[in-house]
């Protein structure tokens, strides 16, 4: 039965009869899409057919949309299938399987206008039909026949062919990319407005500035005045310790207003696109294809998200240096030793909740050693080696110096990820719509995939079903690496997840956590960002898939069709992110009397007596004039030993004993200011700011209060 209806099919004038109802169907699916047409279509019905306005407008609507849009999948499957045998009747029976599950549970949001999702299968329909008439009529052959005389030359070419040639394609596509979203301003050094916004791109910027205005301390890291009089370390700050003791020594020839975070982003994208192309030419990708793959690491969700808001979590090419390093079969114990090194060191230089994932893929690299060479020792030499530089590193930064690591400590779980995180849009889809949620703190837990990524996961299920007992040989079986893939990404699933399992906004279930695994877990609180290096696993895995078990014309056509679906996906909230860089605003400081100024020039230090009262335009000042402040927002800080200098200066306040270099900035509580009048201190109203000073200034007589 089946053989006849194959034959059947594969006759000409059947073929030709479905492709032409199917061009028919496509266009009255146009029809379906389009607002007036709707319309028109439900006045008939209302006038002629039912003599009543019809109930549930909006539900005739939907209905009519989601119609369309569901025969456009179906019309544009069918067209795929009579190009191909074998993979696309496979590709399209999960599309088909696909687009009857997001019409039947609306994951798609449905735009009336058409157009944003009309879009999508239009683009492709048009490419698939220009594809095979192009091939049929011979279109492109005289091209093709001077790539064919061109391509032994290529294929032989040392150049084109070696690991650098890769990386500098991958990382040159980053900058453009780059460049394209963020513009070029914010690479300006002595632009430093944008910065000035409030949240924690502030705090990076102005911690480089307190950082760079502070003397040398050992450990090197330490500055004095922003948590005067103690000492703190810049890694908490999060202004990139790397960037900010390099530019330090080189502060005498730098400019007054200097910042670095333009420049670390455009290196963030350049290394993230050159290492996804190294990941992808290791995993048997020819040079184009390991070009066009580094690509989905470069339109990576969650680095862009953490870009600009955490900055110094953006440099996720330490993620992909991991990955690189975990596919080697290295057994040289020195190179071992060396690149885990290397890469811990990094973390510490940039941002320390790298550290715990570079520590992971560590283990089961350095597991997996074990069982292939059966020598424990090197393993133990390893480990050891890389743990001494690490907390090495970490001593000569100040990360031991004035902190409590449960100091601001959420309830862990707080910031968690959810089972949904890889699918779960939180806005920035263009087609899925976003999913519910429990976790305090959502974004922390962010890892959404793409639709292109999404559509390849389904497809490999799909095609490891219809062909289980053809599977290839890729770099990552071969060498027995799975188990220990997987190994990977179960401890990241479990740490990300923390006590708290969810799904949605269902909480299926909390397990107990020690006490002391609880207090060591907190260290890294915000524990969802753990999701970040299954995204890149589940990437590779992905594209290494394409790359394997297809010729290089069929892995490219496959490679390219996803990347342009990532890219139509996501590009609008990439777009939107990306443009309040690109023009140049001005900020205003919130203390705009220039009694202020005068004030700085009189003073030494800034002293909060409780709440951070206008914080950056303080810290801002606190810079400009090489002052010292007593508390401000940190990532981590030694919060008891800050409350009680705060309750002794206060206590020496009220018993009239006031530090003449010294401007105490005060909360308006009636009773505090009551007790203070009774003191020799002076009181000023600056700019709804009340202060207290040691003696009167001239230039302070009409701001009395």
């Amino acid at each position: 039965m089946f053989e006849k209806i194959k034959d059947m099919l594969n006759r000409k004038t059947v073929k030709y009869s479905l492709i032409v109802i199917s061009i028919i169907g496509f266009l009255v699916c146009i029809m379906l899409t389009q607002t007036q047409i709707i319309n028109f279509i439900i006045n008939i019905v209302e006038t002629k057919m039912l003599h009543r306005k019809l109930e549930s407008l909006n539900k005739w609507k939907d209905y009519l949309f989601g119609t369309g849009y569901s025969l456009t999948v179906f019309f544009v499957v069918i067209w795929f299938f009579f190009i191909k045998n074998n993979f696309y009747a496979s590709l399209c029976f999960l599309l088909s399987a696909f687009g009857i599950y997001i019409y039947t549970y609306n994951l798609l949001t449905l735009n009336h206008d058409g157009h944003d999702l009309l879009r999508f299968p239009v683009i492709v329909l048009l490419f698939v039909i220009f594809a095979y008439t192009a091939k049929n009529r011979r279109y492109f052959e005289p091209i093709i026949n001077r790539i064919k005389k061109i391509k032994p030359y290529l294929v032989k070419s040392k150049i084109l062919n070696s690991s650098c040639f890769v990386f500098v394609c991958g990382a040159l596509l980053g900058i453009l990319f780059f460049i394209y979203i963020f513009g070029t301003t914010i690479l300006d050094f002595t632009y430093t407005d944008w910065l000035m916004s409030g949240g924690d791109l502030s705090q990076h910027y102005l911690g480089w500035k307190l950082f760079r205005n502070s003397a040398w301390y050992f450990p090197l890291g330490l500055m004095d005045n922003i948590v005067y009089p103690f000492k703190i370390s810049i890694i908490y700050t999060d202004s990139i310790p790397l960037f900010a003791l390099v530019f330090k020594l080189l502060s005498p020839i730098l400019p007054e207003n200097f910042q670095y975070f333009g420049l670390f982003g455009i290196i963030c994208y350049a290394l993230q696109g050159g290492i996804g192309a190294l990941i992808v030419r290791k995993i048997g990708g020819s040079p184009g294809q390991s070009v066009i793959g580094s690509m989905f690491f470069t339109l990576s969700t969650v680095m862009i998200w953490r870009l600009y808001f955490h900055t110094s979590l953006a440099a996720h090419f330490i993620l992909l240096l991991c990955i690189l390093v975990f596919l080697e079969n290295n057994h040289n114990l020195k190179k071992q030793i060396f690149s885990w090194s290397c890469l811990l060191v990094l973390s510490v230089l940039i941002h320390l909740y790298f550290v715990p994932m570079v520590m992971i893929f560590m283990f089961f690299y350095l597991l997996r050693n074990y069982f292939l060479t059966k020598i424990l020792r090197n393993q133990c030499v390893v480990i050891c080696v890389t743990l001494l530089i690490l907390f090495a590193t970490m001593f000569c930064l100040g990360a031991f110096y004035f902190v409590k690591t449960n100091d601001n400590r959420g309830e862990l779980g707080s910031a968690s990820a959810n089972l949904n995180s890889f699918f779960n849009p939180m806005g920035i889809s263009r087609f899925i719509k976003d999913m519910p949620h429990i976790s305090a703190f959502p974004h922390e837990g962010f890892s959404y995939l793409g639709l292109g990524i999404i559509l390849c996961i389904i497809i490999i299920i799909g095609h490891k079903i219809n062909y289980r007992d053809k599977a290839k040989t890729t770099v990552i079986t071969k060498a027995g690496k799975i188990p220990y893939v997987i190994g990977v990404v179960l401890s990241f699933l479990l740490f990300s997840l923390s006590p708290t399992i969810a799904f949605n906004q269902y909480k299926l279930f909390t397990y107990p956590v020690l006490w002391p695994i609880d207090q060591l877990w907190s260290i890294f609180r915000s524990t969802g960002r753990m999701t970040w290096p299954i995204l890149y696993i589940i990437i590779t895995f992905c594209i290494c898939w394409a790359v394997t078990l297809f010729s290089k014309k069929k892995a490219m056509i496959i490679l390219c069709a996803l990347l342009l679906i990532q890219w139509v996906d996501l590009k609008p909230w990439f777009v939107n992110k990306g443009n309040s860089f690109k023009t140049r605003v001005a900020w205003q400081t919130e203390l705009s009397s220039s009694a202020w100024a005068s004030l700085a020039n009189d003073y030494k230090h800034i002293f909060f007596t409780d709440d951070h009262i206008k914080l950056y335009s303080f810290l801002d000042l606190v810079t400009n004039y090489k002052m010292t402040v007593n508390d401000a927002y940190l990532a981590r800080k030694n919060s008891r030993m800050i409350n009680e200098n705060k309750q002794r200066e206060i206590t020496n306040l009220l018993n009239d004993e006031i530090n003449s270099d010294t401007i105490y900035i005060l909360n308006n509580d009636e009773e505090f200011i009551s007790s203070l009048r009774r003191t020799g201190i002076c009181l000023f109203n600056i700019d709804n700011v009340i202060i207290g000073i040691n003696s009167r200034k001239a230039y302070l007589d009409n701001y009395d209060f």
